[in-house]
C-alpha cells in the first residue's frame, strides 16, 4: 500500500507541475527564415548574374528559396504541434485553443502563397512568355514573397507575445484552477443567445476538457493496471515464501 500511496503522490506532482512550452526557439527561427528571405528576394537577383555562374536565372534560384523556407516551416509547424499537443495532455487546454489558429496559420499562409505563386507563373508564361524581362519576373516574386512574410512575421510575433506571457504567469493545469473558463458563462445559459460564436468557444472548450479527460483516464488506467499488477505479484511472492 505504501508503494501505491506513492504512485499516487508523484503522479499528483507530475500533473501539478508547471510545464514550459520549449518552442520559443523554433518560433525565433521562424522569424529569422522571415527575415532571410526578404533579405534573398531583393539581394540575391542583384549579386546573381544569369550565364555567370550556371543557366540558372535569379528567378529561378528565388523559387527554389522560397520551396526550401516552406519546407523549413513544415517541419517547424510539424514541431509545434508535437510540443502543444503534450502541452495540451498536461491540462494547458485554454492555451491550446487560444494558439492552435494563430501558430498554424503561418505554414497555411505559406502553402497559399505558393499555390499563388504557381498560378502568377503560369499566367505570366501564358500571356507574356519569353517576351517578359526577367527584372519583371523577379518583381513579381519579390512583391509576393515580401508581403507573405511581413504577414508571417506578424503572426509569429503575436505567437512569441503569448508563449513570452504563458511562461511569465507560470499557472498550474487548467483542471487544477478553479477560476477556469470564468468569463464564460454556462453551456446552458447560452441556449437561444444571439452570439452563436460565444456557444461555439464554450463547446469548443468543454470539448477540449473531455479530449483531456478521456487521455488523462487512460492514463490513470494504465497505472493502475501496473499497480495492481505489481502488487499480484509481490502477494505470490509472498505466498510462495
Amino acid at each position: 500500500m505504501a508503494r501505491v500511496a506513492e504512485e499516487g503522490e508523484v503522479l499528483l506532482e507530475q500533473v501539478a507541475r508547471v510545464q514550459k512550452l520549449p518552442t520559443l526557439p523554433a518560433a525565433i527561427l521562424q522569424v529569422v527564415l522571415c527575415i532571410a528571405q526578404i533579405v534573398l528576394v531583393f539581394l540575391l537577383p542583384a549579386l546573381y548574374r544569369e550565364g555567370e555562374h550556371s543557366s540558372l536565372s535569379s528567378f529561378s534560384l528565388l523559387i527554389y528559396t522560397h520551396s526550401a523556407h516552406c519546407a523549413a516551416f513544415f517541419a517547424i509547424d510539424q514541431y509545434l504541434q508535437l510540443h502543444h499537443r503534450r502541452s495540451r495532455r498536461q491540462g494547458y487546454l485554454a492555451f491550446y485553443l487560444r494558439t492552435k489558429s494563430l501558430r498554424r496559420a503561418p505554414f497555411h499562409i505559406l502553402s497559399a502563397g505558393s499555390a499563388v505563386l504557381v498560378l502568377v507563373i503560369v499566367i505570366l508564361h501564358d500571356t507574356a512568355g519569353p517576351c517578359l524581362p526577367a527584372g519583371a519576373r523577379v518583381d513579381y516574386l519579390r512583391g509576393l514573397v515580401t508581403l507573405e512574410s511581413l504577414v508571417v512575421l506578424c503572426l509569429v510575433t503575436s505567437y512569441i507575445h503569448l508563449l513570452a506571457g504563458f511562461h511569465a504567469a507560470c499557472r498550474p493545469p487548467d483542471v487544477l484552477r478553479g477560476d477556469l473558463y470564468p468569463a464564460l458563462p454556462d453551456a446552458r445559459e447560452l441556449v437561444g443567445s444571439r452570439e452563436p460564436g460565444q456557444l461555439d468557444v464554450v463547446m469548443e472548450r468543454q470539448a477540449e476538457m473531455i479530449r483531456y479527460l478521456t487521455e488523462r483516464c487512460d492514463q490513470l488506467c494504465g497505472k493502475v493496471q501496473q499497480v495492481t499488477a505489481l502488487l499480484g505479484s509481490k502477494e505470490r511472492r509472498d505466498t510462495y515464501t
